[in-house]
């Protein structure tokens, strides 16, 4: 029976658990990534990852299953997820969680707990790192280096794959085209794993996907998703979804240095979710006219209704009470790096923060009609003074918008997190158009779309467990028992 040798692209989460845990059950692993550094995403990530029945919950007295868990995802998705591999992940997840536990994972005190930037879980079953992505990606790492010391992994950073090779006989996959610091080259193996994750930051690609109305979305994720194995195996023949399916991360700032491109948001976004701040604020669309309540509870809520706002772009505009009575600032990032006063700087200095004596000036400023935003803001202030908003029915009325100077965030849409991808099976392997595996091609993470395990919305930590979850079990699978060259 002879070792198997993978070749695994891509070294975020589920490039790193598929490599790992290969290794650990005795393959060879090429581990490749175009960048000079692993993580992928886990270096901007929130890193929230999910799971029921762990033991932290149970140290916690919290009574859960991944049965409902399962129910919790099919509610929040609308029941548009992939069923058979949501369920396989689901199922699992549980016991990815104990098994970050049993790495020494630094989970934040707070988890297992609710996250109220998705729709909200019936229980606490979400976790995270005290260095959000980052934390992950430091325990993963951990595991990796034995590996790499003994051999069971190459590592080939800085290496780009610019193909598949295929047998000439039967179209099997046979290895990848690389073109690295040593010049272009070849490597060989039983099988190719992709986890080459998203295609956001590849703008023609990514608009492929989107409703035609959002082609303008800012691009919020890291330069390197590009879609590139997502791209090499529809050159095989790969059946690739095409949902039709977005919905925005909100509160991302546009880069006045990098059209079309959001602000990091590791350093800044405009905190939305009223379970972390009282609004102080309304938001306009580019008319002028507030579109939902800014106190809602439901972030699908609001995400849906800005995509029918003109150019999925909104104004958060508040007034010098605002800046100096609002006990959390408007904006935040994960390192809590913002406080009251760096946002009160922000307002006088940053071009990120439009500003202006009088509302009508604000308005010019921004492109709005100046007899629009003042009748806008005439009327929020009247439901502050009634203590009703009988039009958008927002109950958190804290003080009218009157005291200048004026200012206002813009935010425009975002895409981070690829929606379609690749088609699987149970065995994730690449499906063509057909729904015949592609011999030796498997795929596991963000390229096959977030779709498959989160339907038509976002759904607590079911990104990153099942890149971990399923790449675990598609390591162990292709390194068990020498790996059978005639499977699919």
């Amino acid at each position: 029976m002879s070792t198997p040798t993978l070749i695994v692209v891509g070294g975020g989460g589920g490039g790193l658990c598929t490599a790992i845990t290969a290794a650990q059950h005795g393959a060879t692993v090429h581990l490749l990534d175009k960048q000079q550094e692993l993580g992928g995403m886990l270096h901007i990530a929130n890193g929230e990852f999910s799971g029921a029945g762990s033991r932290r919950q149970r140290e916690h007295g919290i009574d859960d299953d991944p049965q409902r868990h399962f129910e919790d995802v099919l509610r929040i998705s609308h029941g548009k997820v992939d069923r058979e591999l949501a369920w396989m992940s689901v199922s699992a997840q549980g016991e990815t969680v104990d098994w970050l536990d049993e790495l020494g994972f630094p989970f934040d005190p707070a988890t297992p707990g609710l996250i109220h930037g998705h729709e909200v879980y019936s229980v606490p079953r979400t976790y995270w790192g005290v260095d959000h992505g980052r934390s992950v990606l430091r325990v993963l790492l951990e595991q990796l280096t034995p590996l790499l010391e003994s051999g069971r992994v190459v590592l080939h950073l800085g290496t780009a794959v610019t193909g598949l090779l295929t047998g000439p006989a039967d179209g099997r996959v046979t290895g990848v085209r690389v073109q690295g610091p040593g010049g272009e080259g070849q490597l060989h193996g039983d099988a190719v794993v992709l986890a080459t994750g998203g295609y956001d930051a590849n703008a023609r690609l990514r608009n492929e996907f989107l409703p035609a109305h959002c082609s303008s979305v800012l691009i919020g994720c890291l330069d390197h998703a590009t879609g590139d194995g997502l791209l090499m195996a529809r050159e095989l023949g790969a059946a690739v979804s095409a949902d039709g399916i977005f919905l925005p991360v909100m509160g991302l700032i546009p880069d006045p240095r990098r059209p079309g491109h959001a602000v990091d948001y590791r350093e800044a976004f405009v905190e939305l979710a009223p379970a972390y701040r009282t609004p102080y604020e309304i938001w306009v669309n580019k008319r002028g006219e507030r579109f939902v309540p800014e106190d809602t509870a439901s972030p699908e809520r609001r995400e849906r209704t800005l995509l029918e706002q003109p150019d999925v772009t909104m104004h958060v505009v508040f007034d010098q009470a605002a800046v100096d009575a609002a006990p959390v600032p408007l904006i935040r990032n994960p390192g809590g790096d913002w406080d009251t006063d760096r946002f009160a700087r922000a307002c006088r200095e940053s071009p990120w923060v439009t500003r202006a004596d009088t509302l009508p000036e604000l308005a010019r400023e921004l492109g709005i009609d100046p007899a629009a935003l003042e009748s806008t803001v005439r009327d929020y202030n009247l439901a502050v003074e009634a203590g009703t908003d009988p039009r958008f029915g927002r109950t958190v009325l804290p003080a009218p918008i009157g005291t200048g100077p004026f200012y206002a965030v813009t935010s425009v849409a975002a895409s981070i997190l690829s929606r379609d991808g690749l088609r699987v099976n149970t065995d994730l392997s690449v499906l063509t158009e057909t729904g015949e595996p592609i011999a030796g091609l498997y795929a596991v993470g963000e390229v096959l779309g977030n779709n498959v395990f989160a339907g038509d919305n976002y759904v607590g930590g079911m990104s990153i467990t099942p890149a971990m979850t399923l790449g675990r079990r598609l390591g162990a699978r292709l390194a068990g028992a020498g790996h059978d060259r005639s499977a699919a």
